[in-house]
């Protein structure tokens, strides 16, 4: 502790009524009730507070300052105070200051937008599908994770989580509360995994709706009605899903066919190559093109600069998706209500990707691999995990035998051959 001269309680009414200290001097009176804590008085009256000590039983002086009336006296003694009692443990106040500065900015640059910014510029933009991105935004930048942005990513609780999924729930969409679940747990791993938190607010969280909603699949007789609205649908919308049928691709895969990616059209092997910037793994895929979806094709007009084949501007592939399939629906329901029939369960445009799949295993007979290499899965036994490293397999003629299989089999299911006059056997 340095030499002190007599010390006194300073008080309010001294700070302010002390007088300028001698032209080219300054006086300093020590305080009473803090040890090292004293104001300071220059000769144009400028007023400070200030505290000398050692740091710890060293010999490191620690010598700090607050201003007057910036601060105030009450102020000026607490972290006084404060700063004694960091000094006693040797711990400079100054390091501590920065210490603490440092971690209020690190704070500042991890708050879930921040992050989530992050995260989309190194992990979604460079390697997932545009449809696949709009996703990632809606999750980390929509409604329901809007109350997050500025709080510390380590902060979000599984109570935040399941907050975000109820509010999803209740605007009537279970189903997105489900991927909105998938997203999040998809974002805060990665967190974990560049210790931004140490347990992922999403972990042991279950989707909060069945994903039996996902898992339906429509039977051949389903197939041959939703044909035929399609049929009805016609332009391009319905030529849009018969494709889906037919090709098993997703829907914005599908909606944004370029005449560029085409190619052989006229030839023995047509082919659709779907650049990697457009399908959902990031993974570029060809898709051998029956007769039947060649015809489909050739029917569409080009339109615009970019070669779109199904667009109504002829910059950006087509939308209003609902519209046109409430359009399906409707004629469904009235077809069946006039023939007095159930109504038809609820369906989804991937469900004819899921039904394709299904079909193709069960009834067309085509080996597991080769279906999942006609729709781009790389989830399957032959390219999940290590097999997916070694086996570069395209199976190309395999999935142009398959494909043309499946559209064939779909011309029987809605054009069936006139059997009359086939003889049954007798059971």
């Amino acid at each position: 502790m340095p030499r002190e001269a007599a010390r006194k309680v300073i008080t309010d009414a001294m700070v302010q009524k002390v007088k300028p200290a001698p032209k080219g001097k300054r006086n300093e009176y020590w305080d009473a009730i803090v040890p090292g804590f004293g104001l300071r008085v220059t000769d144009a009256g400028g007023k400070s507070f200030f505290l000398r000590t050692r740091i710890g039983t060293g010999t490191g002086q620690l010598r700090l300052s607050w201003p007057y009336p910036a601060t105030s006296l009450e102020a000026a003694r607490a972290l006084a105070k404060a700063a004694l009692q960091d000094a006693e443990k040797g711990v400079d106040p100054k390091v501590k200051e920065t210490a603490e500065k440092q971690a209020k900015a690190e704070k500042a640059a991890n708050t879930f937008k921040a992050v989530a910014e992050r995260f989309m510029r190194q992990h979604v933009e460079p390697r997932l599908a545009a449809s696949t991105k709009m996703d990632y935004k809606w999750a980390l930048f929509g409604q329901d994770t809007a109350a997050w942005a500025n709080k510390a990513v380590d902060a979000i609780t599984r109570s935040d989580v399941r907050r975000a999924l109820d509010a999803t729930i209740e605007r009537g969409s279970p189903a997105g509360a489900n991927k909105l679940l998938a997203y999040l747990s998809k974002f805060f791993n990665w967190c974990a995994e560049r210790d931004l938190l140490e347990v992922p607010p999403t972990i042991r969280i279950k989707p909060p709706s069945p994903k039996s909603v996902g898992e339906r699949t429509l039977n051949q007789a389903e197939v041959v009605e939703v044909w035929a609205a399609f049929e009805v649908e016609g332009g391009l919308f319905g030529d849009l899903f018969k494709l889906l049928l037919l090709t098993g691709q997703r829907r914005t895969e599908t909606a944004g066919m370029r005449l560029s990616e085409l190619s052989d059209l006229d030839g023995e092997k047509p082919v659709w190559e779907i650049p990697s910037t457009r399908t959902k793994n990031g993974r570029p895929h060809t898709v051998p093109l029956s007769p039947q979806v060649v015809t489909i094709i050739k029917g569409r007009p080009e339109v615009g600069d970019l070669g779109l084949l199904l667009t109504t501007t002829g910059t950006t592939p087509t939308t209003g998706f609902s519209n046109a399939k409430e359009r399906v629906d409707a004629w469904i329901a009235k077809r069946r209500e006039e023939a007095g029939e159930q109504p038809m369960p609820h369906w989804t445009l991937h469900d004819l990707r899921r039904t394709m799949v299904t079909m193709m295993n069960e009834h067309v007979g085509i080996a597991p691999h080769v279906v999942e290499a006609c729709v781009n899965h790389v989830s399957g036994m032959a390219k999940a995990g290590v097999a997916g490293v070694y086996n570069k397999a395209l199976y190309m003629d395999d999935r142009r035998r398959a494909l043309e299989a499946w559209a064939n089999y779909l011309d029987g299911l809605i054009s069936p051959k006139d059997t009359t006059n086939v003889v049954k056997l007798r059971s």
